[in-house]
């Protein structure tokens, strides 16, 4: 058997054939993978002394499913296709769509990434699968909080939670300081380094620095 099989069996057969030869199994995997959780070994002493009368079998096994789900459950990474995508979160109005023209398509275009937003995009089916899907295959996410949009959080918040497994994606926050100063943004990020603006030149300049910044060491696949 290997590490995950020789752990899950110790899981699974507690006791088995017999109190003493499992927990010297369990001791004698512990040390080959160098586990120092001073619980375990406290247990393990316990029940090599006293053996079932020590109570405490229970306790050992819940140790060796932490152990378990730490090494072997951790939620895998997904793949990115579009490593030059970058996915723009903004609300929808005429104003804004002058900035996405203007400035935000452009400036990712002049770095050699192309621009997705969701709502250029023709498909089939539901839109938040389409929305999580090109977000999960994107290099990086700009989220204009400008306008407090519920759907801008909803798609930085995917972005924060693919970070959370290990996706490369980054995450720039960005929104036009009036907005910023009068109505303020969602508390939850609001002590972030948003990229405040006074209007699309202003923009222009502050983003594509900041993108330069943050996809300098990223390498296109």
């Amino acid at each position: 058997m290997n590490e995950k099989e020789t752990l899950k069996n110790l899981i699974e057969n507690p006791k088995q054939p017999n109190i003493s030869e499992w927990v010297y199994e369990v001791e004698a995997f512990l040390e080959e993978i160098n586990e120092n959780n001073e619980e375990a070994w406290v247990l393990i002493d316990g029940i090599k002394k006293q053996g079932d009368s020590f109570r405490r079998c229970e306790n050992l096994v819940a140790l060796l499913r932490q152990l378990y789900k730490k090494k072997y459950d951790k939620v895998s990474i997904p793949l990115i296709t579009k490593r030059n995508q970058i996915f723009v979160a903004m609300m929808f109005s005429t104003e804004t769509a002058s900035t996405y023209e203007q400035v935000y398509k452009p400036v990712i275009q002049s770095l050699n990434y192309s621009a997705m937003r969701i709502d250029e995009k023709q498909f089939n089916g539901s839109i938040i699968g389409e929305i999580t899907a090109e977000i999960t295959d994107s290099i990086a996410l700009i989220a204009d909080l400008t306008g407090n949009r519920g759907g801008v959080y909803y798609e930085a918040g995917i972005a924060r939670g693919l970070q959370l497994c290990n996706h490369p994606i980054k995450l720039i926050l960005t929104c036009k300081r009036d907005f910023f100063d009068n109505e303020r943004v969602h508390f939850d990020v609001s002590g972030d380094n948003i990229v405040l603006y006074e209007n699309d030149d202003d923009l222009k300049q502050k983003l594509s620095k900041r993108l330069q910044a943050v996809l300098s060491k990223e390498t296109k696949a």
